[in-house]
């Protein structure tokens, strides 16, 4: 495709609505590169009427990733530059510290009509990830209103329902009819995506029941609200955390989620958009944890935070793994006098490590999403025992075969059958301890996903390494060897 033409004689409108065809084509075509380019060379002019349109042409998500492409002088400068509007679009589809980090060098009197422009979680998000100084400035530079809704939704902490709702959601009254609740959402010209439900309160803002639209516009106009709103509502607390408010959405089907204070006042909404984004970080952060990763880390962090961060698990990891090393240690004479035993071992420690981070990872998910039933903990526990029984006849088997043919015709046959029967019991026992201690973590109140890998990998190492020695040594004394 060519380059659109630029010259100095062309109407700047008509430059600009070549941008933005030439943009459109190339979105359709698929070539991200080509779209990169035409807004970049408008960028590079400073024809930011050029650039607007080109950005115009694009859905949101793919206005951020050209957005992301320029370096971050050159995103403060487009936002500086843009509408109000345009610009508030670009800063809530970025991530929370990108967005901060791009915000912080803005001044005030450009960050505050921006943020005054954006979803009042947005907003907060946003100014949470400034120093405190400009958090002020840019505070007292904000409309009046969305000053007062952003401040009361920054003292919430950022991972409860409090810190993910919004203040834009619309509230009737019980007592109201159905012609006075549509009179006052046509007074209030809600954005499209706003109006999910009406939440209807009492005379004292006390939340007590919820009206779908639909429900709102079949019914006949002297209808009173209290008659027919749902009364049963499902919410949250704001001080809740996230994970529930996330956890409840999911299960019931729901599209937003009404947030109230400790006297039942509605205060906010947590909308499926936010959803969407809790459960996103709260299945990274467990990801990352499960790992030993701390769930702040990007890809491409300084090479420095990565070590920083990472280095505390390993050199837990290696204290813990000291077990394995006093084991070994106790069966010294053993290992030196038959070498094929040392082999072996990485067959048992391996196989065990698997079995339990599977039922690690299955229990620490059922916790994460809140579908685990305490009275289901034996049930639960007992399958992943039988499971690791089956599994580990299954491997022992094959491992017993192996043993053989690494041994010498005269031991071939007692390491053979240690290694079946170590390699069972440990399969079986992984299961419980996979399963087990995510559980009595949580039981006790620390996050399993944090410590349960470093936990289960050196049990299942440490009692693999036992059995098969220990089995080892009682069958090459009762056979008289």
């Amino acid at each position: 495709m060519n380059e659109p033409r630029t010259t100095a004689r062309e109407p700047a409108l008509d430059r600009t609505a070549a941008v933005a065809d030439a943009v459109r084509d190339a979105h359709e075509l698929g070539d991200f590169e080509r779209v990169v380019e035409l807004i970049g060379a408008a960028l590079a002019l400073d024809d930011l009427g050029a650039v607007t349109a080109g950005l115009a042409a694009l859905r949101p998500p793919d206005r951020v990733d050209v957005f992301e492409t320029f370096d971050i002088e050159e995103q403060r400068h487009l936002l500086r530059e843009l509408a109000d509007p345009v610009a508030a679009d670009l800063l809530e589809e970025l991530e929370d510290p990108f967005a901060g980090m791009i915000a912080a060098g803005l001044s005030p009197e450009v960050l505050a009509p921006i943020l005054d422009e954006m979803e009042t979680d947005e907003a907060a998000d946003v100014l949470l990830d400034l120093p405190q100084g400009q958090q002020g400035a840019v505070l007292q530079a904000m409309d009046d209103t969305a000053e007062a809704e952003v401040r009361q939704l920054m003292a919430y902490p950022d991972d409860s329902a409090g810190g993910r709702m919004t203040r834009d959601f619309i509230a009737i009254r019980a007592s109201d009819t159905v012609e006075d609740a549509i009179e006052h959402l046509r007074a209030l010209d809600p954005d499209d995506g706003l109006v999910y439900y009406l939440y209807v309160q009492d005379a004292h803002d006390h939340l007590v029941g919820i009206i779908s639209l639909r429900q709102l516009i079949v019914a006949a106009p002297g209808s009173r609200i209290g008659d027919l709103m749902t009364s049963d509502v499902l919410s949250v607390k704001v001080d809740d955390d996230q994970e529930l408010a996330g956890q409840t959405m999911q299960r019931y089907d729901l599209r937003a989620l009404p947030v109230i204070d400790l006297e039942d006042h509605l205060v906010g909404v947590i909308t499926h958009d936010d959803l969407v984004d809790v459960l996103s970080e709260e299945a990274t952060e467990d990801m990352y944890r499960l790992v030993g990763l701390d769930e702040q880390e990007r890809p491409l962090d300084p090479v420095s935070t990565a070590v920083r961060k990472r280095l505390p698990w390993l050199a837990l990891n290696l204290v813990m793994q000291l077990a394995l090393v006093a084991a070994l240690t106790g069966f010294r004479s053993t290992i030196d006098r038959v070498v094929a035993l040392a082999v072996l071992f990485p067959l048992i420690t391996a196989q065990g490590g698997n079995v339990g981070a599977q039922a690690m990872t299955i229990v620490v998910r059922l916790l994460a999403l809140g579908e685990f039933d305490r009275a289901e903990v034996r049930q639960l526990l007992g399958k992943e025992m039988l499971v690791g029984l089956i599994n580990g006849l299954a491997v022992g088997l094959l491992a017993g075969l192996i043993a053989i043919v690494v041994a010498g015709p005269q031991q071939a046959q007692v390491i053979g059958l240690a290694m079946v029967a170590a390699m069972t019991l440990n399969l079986t026992i992984g299961g419980l301890i996979g399963g087990g201690v995510p559980l009595l973590l949580h039981r006790i109140g620390f996050d399993p996903a944090v410590a349960s890998s470093v936990f289960v990998t050196t049990l299942t190492d440490t009692l693999g390494v036992l059995l098969f020695l220990s089995i080892y040594l009682g069958l090459a004394s009762w056979m008289g060897m």
